[in-house]
This record gives structure tokens, sequence and C-alpha cells, in this order.
């Protein structure tokens, strides 16, 4: 009766996550498309719905095994065939994000870092196309070694998830789990590295005498509503992410084995199909823009005060300045007409 009960809750929480990695990620798209007409389809702007379009994949094909799973009572539903292709989808949705994310970081590393061989090298459109292609096709292939003998996928802890065995014994199942991680980690860390390149850069142009005429430019406010969002995306990949990348290498060295680390490693993971619609949601340009204007309209208001109290004492410094004046003058004076 307990576990039943404790399953039956699971369901209720797996049905409210599932829905709404849904409605986040399908209103993102729509507000993503909805926009086009400002951000034009920019490199940016297709990794960013090619973004989405990887969560949606993943939540739609992810969350009913889990569901089913929890609706009989903890008990995995289709044997080995279900868990190579759960193993499969969750392999390629986490590393395909990251990837996505990295790129992102890297086109904006290129065009604030190199402008002139950004804007010169023509056919964004089409070179960001290949790179989603590219990286859509690696991480497919790599998520499918497991099924054709380089590595394994397994039920994990607590049979209600499969992905690669990080406690592989024999070697090609270690090569295998070490590669994906290590592939996993760099990409977010190279993601953090050139996101921190980007802000050193701009901080350097906004010092900069040459450039403080363009800052205030549509463009630059642009990018660096562009960047503030990827700033915020990266966080949330890499809080997600990275434990369940570091447990799989922890694992893989033979420490001691820990499942609710494990479980909640994967759980972290998997919010971040939640999480990076909602973060575009609440970080796109239009609301970025509001929150500037509402900062800039209470600084305003906050100097006028400082501004008139400033001149006011200026006004009786003058006011004074003259009152000593005078009485410096009518001793003088007064001496002139006694003599």
């Amino acid at each position: 009766m307990d576990t039943d009960s404790k399953s039956k809750g699971y369901v209720g929480m797996i049905i409210a996550m599932f829905l709404l990695a849904l409605v986040f990620n399908i209103s993102a798209l729509i507000m993503i498309v909805r926009s086009s007409k400002s951000h034009k389809w920019s490199a940016f702007y297709r990794l960013m719905v090619s973004l989405n379009i990887t969560d949606l994949v993943g939540s739609v094909t992810c969350f009913p095994v889990l569901l089913a799973t929890y609706a009989n009572n903890v008990q995995w539903q289709g044997g080995q065939p279900v868990c190579d292709y759960t193993g499969y989808m969750i392999s390629f949705v986490f590393l395909s994000s990251a990837s996505i994310i990295g790129a992102m970081s890297t086109e904006r590393f290129v065009g604030v870092w190199f402008p002139f061989f950004y804007n010169k090298s023509g056919a964004k459109e089409r070179r960001t196309n290949i790179i989603l292609g590219g990286i859509w096709t690696t991480t497919a292939c790599i998520a499918l070694l497991p099924i054709i003998g380089f590595g394994e996928y397994v039920l994990q802890y607590p049979g209600t998830w499969c992905f690669y065995n990080f406690r592989a014994k024999n070697l090609a199942d270690k090569v295998y789990a070490y590669l994906y991680s290590v592939i996993w980690v760099l990409i977010i860390f190279c993601t953090v590295l050139f996101n921190l390149l980007v802000i050193v850069k701009l901080v350097m142009r906004r010092v900069s005498a040459s450039d403080k005429k363009k800052q205030n430019s549509k463009a630059k406010r642009n990018e660096i509503y562009s960047i503030v969002l990827l700033v915020v995306i990266v966080i949330v990949t890499a809080t997600c992410g990275v434990p369940l990348a570091i447990r799989a290498i922890v694992n893989e060295s033979g420490s001691e084995k820990n499942n609710n680390a494990d479980l909640h490693a994967s759980r972290m993971a998997t919010f971040n199909m939640i999480l990076d619609p909602l973060v575009y949601i609440f970080f796109r340009r239009e609301n970025l823009e509001w929150l500037f204007r509402f900062i800039r309209k209470k600084r305003g208001k906050s100097s006028k005060p400082s501004e008139e109290s400033s001149s006011a004492s200026a006004k009786t410094d003058e006011t004074n300045r003259s009152a000593t004046n005078l009485e410096k003058i009518q001793p003088e004076f007064s001496g002139a007409v006694t003599t």
C-alpha cells in the first residue's frame, strides 16, 4: 500500500512535469516565431528554436515511458528494447541540448571578438543549418553506439529510467562511459569559458573611449540582450547537467555506490528540458527592454531630488558668500565715512 500510494504521487508529479515541458516549449516556440520580424531568424535565434525543439522531442519521447513505469507500481515495461529506446533518447537529448547551447556561445564569441570575420563570412543562415545538422547527426551517432555493441544501456535505480552503464566492467562499456561523460563536461566547460570571454570583451568595449558613441546603438543593445539570455541558459544547463556527468565519472572510477545521488542528478538533468524554454520566456529581448526602461526611469526619479538638493545647496553657498563679502565691505565703508 505504501509503494502504491508513492507511485500514485509520482504519477501526478510526472504528469505535471510533462505538461509544463509541453506548455513552456510550445510557448517559447510561438514567441520566437511571432517575433521573427525583429530578430529576422538570425543564427542565435535559429539555434534557440533548435534547442526548444530538442527539449520538446525529449519531453514527448521520455516522459510517457517514465509515466508508464510509475503507473505500474514502479515495474519496468517493455524489457530491454524499451530500455534501449529510452537510454538512446535521453543520451541524444542531453548531449544535443548541451551542444546547441555550446554553438550559441561560440556564435556570440566569434561575433563579439572577431566581428570583421563574423560579418564578412556570408551565408550565416546556411552555416548555422549545417552546424545544427552536424550536431544532431553526431549526437545521434554517439547515442546509437551502445545499441550496436559499443557501450550498454541499463536500467538505473530505482528501475524507472535507462542510461548508459556508468558502472561497467568490460573495456568497451568503460570507454564509452568515459567518452560520453568527458564530451558532455568539455562542452559545458567550453560554453562557460566562451561566455566569460564575451563578457570580458563587452566590459573592455564599455571602458574603451573609442566605443562610447557606439555602445548605445540598437545593435549593441540587442547583442547585450542575447548575451544575458545565453548566460542564464548556460547557468541553468551547467547546474542541471554537470552533476549527472560528474556522477557518471565518479561511478566509473570505482567509488562507493550512491544510488540516491545518481537519482537526484538524473532528475536535475531532466528538469533542464523544462527550464530552458522558461528561461527564454522570462529573459527574451522584449522583457529585458522593459526591465531596462524601468530601471532607467527609477534612476531618473532618484537622481532628480539629488539634483534639486545640490542646486539648492549651491544657491545657499552663494548666498552665504555674498553675505560674507558684505560683512567685509561694511567695516571698510564705515571707516571711510568716519575719516
